[in-house]
């Protein structure tokens, strides 16, 4: 029963919609993967991701050895008491190699492939805010475009009924007051009709901004809408919501990361191993003369163990810190993990209501349109005023409208139902 109601509901959305849905190239597929390309938010995100991923590169240079090179040149007023000439200079040159440092070096590396996760989440979410605002914006243009095709049927009504009582008020069948009493309601649905054309070309508009391209009506194929959304279960729903939600899972890695801040932190507790080497040569008096004379060349070699015995309690305080971060960020995937199942129940009773009230006005419609045909009959036969049929008129289009509506109403649920579970 319910899928024959489905069917019919479509049919009749098809029915109102019929010669203002053109196939096109524009699907909403299309329509959102422009919108990744061209909106400075994507790449706003997409540079943090690139930012993350360098600075994984400069963590994993901890690992290697550092070189230098220098020179220094020295003049001065005399020849000094430590016996440095007058004029003298110095090449040197070195390479150092941290060899251990309480895995500081190894849990800030992991630490920064785990950020660099999170961005790439982060980019995730803001992709699938996207495609939700352009899955809005484009039920927006086809809502926009169903109602002014009402609209135009609600005038046709009109000019019909018009005609059949100019021929009336000639015979002197019916009173000018009722050819003026549709001419009235006649001029009030042109209105609409104007009105419903400027709103078409408004979420027209609004669907170039948020994708960053040129959208025609014409080339938008909403062939998306031929057939109504399934309805699913809570529990299912909540596992795909707590699997995928990227806000989620940027959290969770950020949480991850917190940990192995923690762990850095306490590097300081731990000795720290060095090994350094160096060259220098000095040379005095004639500085780049025919000859280098009075030079005196030093190499050194140097293996350094330190630890830091007290320093004032700043290294507790720093791992303390980490720690209080980690639980705030835990506490924060606890409010956003409940946050989120209230919208999902939420959003999932919306959608319940969609359905009924879609069943709703689909009977509506086909009362309204039963009534007109009656009192078209009755009118014609004479047993029948002018204001019963501007009330069926009016009953007709009010009913259409609340199709339309109800029926958005549904693709509107589903689409953020969507972007709940991330399933764009």
């Amino acid at each position: 029963m319910k899928r024959m109601i489905g069917v019919t509901l479509v049919g009749m959305m098809a029915v109102l919609v019929s010669g203002v849905t053109a196939p096109g190239a524009a699907t909403l597929e299309t329509l959102q993967s422009s919108a990744y390309d061209n909106r400075g938010l994507v790449k706003q995100y997409q540079a943090d991701l690139d930012i993350s991923k360098e600075q994984v590169r400069e963590a994993r240079g901890e690992f290697f050895p550092s070189l230098d090179l220098g020179y220094t040149l020295n003049r001065l007023n005399h020849d000094t008491a430590v016996d440095e000439n007058r004029k003298n200079d110095t090449f040197t040159g070195g390479a150092s190699w941290n060899v251990f440092a309480g895995f500081k070096d190894y849990y800030n590396l992991k630490a920064a492939e785990t950020l660099t996760h999170a961005s790439g989440f982060r980019l995730d979410s803001v992709r699938q805010d996207i495609s939700l605002r352009v899955a809005l914006d484009y039920l927006s243009v086809y809502q926009a475009m169903a109602n002014l095709k009402v609209s135009e049927n609600e005038v046709k009504l009109y000019e019909d009924r018009l005609k059949q009582v100019r021929l009336k008020v000639k015979v002197g069948v019916l009173k000018k007051t009722d050819l003026l009493k549709i001419k009235v309601e006649m001029d009030n649905a042109l209105q609409n009709r104007r009105r419903t054309e400027a709103d078409v070309a408004a979420s027209v508009n609004l669907l170039a901004f948020d994708t960053g391209t040129r959208v025609a009506r014409e080339e938008l194929d909403f062939s998306l809408f031929d057939q109504l959304p399934d309805r699913g279960e809570y529990p299912a729903y909540e596992k795909l919501l707590l699997e995928n939600r990227s806000e989620l899972n940027a959290l969770r890695r950020s949480l991850m990361a917190s940990g192995m801040r923690v762990a850095a932190s306490k590097a300081s507790l731990y000795p720290r191993a060095d090994l350094n080497m160096s060259y220098a040569s000095h040379t005095r008096d004639d500085f780049f003369a025919d000859g280098f004379e009075n030079s005196d060349d030093e190499v050194r070699c140097q293996a350094v163990i330190s630890m830091n015995l007290f320093d004032g309690m700043k290294k507790y305080a720093r791992t303390s810190q980490a720690r209080l971060e980690q639980k705030k960020i835990g506490f924060e995937i606890t409010e956003l993990e409940e946050a989120l199942k209230t919208e999902l129940k939420n959003t999932l009773l919306n959608l319940d209501v969609a359905f009924d009230n879609l069943a709703v006005a689909k009977a509506g419609t086909a009362e309204a349109k039963e009534n007109l045909r009656v009192t078209d009959l009755g009118f014609s036969q004479g047993i029948g005023t002018s204001s019963d049929v501007l009330d069926a008129i009016f009953n007709l289009s009010r009913a259409r409208f609340n199709l339309i509506n109800a029926y958005k109403e549904v693709f509107e649920n589903n689409f953020r139902l969507k972007r709940l579970v991330e399933s764009f």
